[in-house]
């Protein structure tokens, strides 16, 4: 009898070890099956190491954008108010434009900042397909 009893343990171990080894097979098989449908799954291989790299200033990018801006909408104005021929006026606003982007080029010169990049590993992408 003890041998009977000293048996039916290992069994029971053994059938619910197979009988978890599958419901987690089929976790994961519906997990990735979910994945897969709801998203464009790219493969994306990107790696990067820490270090330090030079980028341009955004605050002084915006202020030089702003200028532009509002020099463009002065050169439109003039250009629209001033000239009726549609040639002469496109060639006034193309010439006025670069003269306009180097003096706000002069008055907000482009500057360099350094940025610490981190460490970044990129395998997959996941693109939502339905939202």
């Amino acid at each position: 009898m003890a041998s009977l009893f000293a048996g039916e343990p290992n069994e029971i171990d053994q059938e619910s070890k197979q009988c978890m080894q599958k419901r987690t097979f089929g976790i994961i098989a519906v997990a990735i099956a979910l994945t897969i449908t709801l998203y464009d799954v790219q493969l994306d291989p990107d790696f990067s190491l820490p270090g330090e790299i030079e980028q341009t200033d955004a605050a002084q990018e915006a202020l030089y954008m702003q200028c532009y801006e509002l020099r463009d909408e002065q050169i439109h104005d003039t250009a629209f108010a001033t000239i009726d021929n549609p040639d002469v006026q496109k060639e006034f606003i193309n010439t006025s434009r670069a003269r306009a982007a180097s003096e706000c080029r002069d008055e907000y010169p482009q500057q360099l900042v350094t940025v610490r990049r981190p460490f970044r590993l990129n395998l997959v992408d996941l693109h939502a397909r339905y939202w």
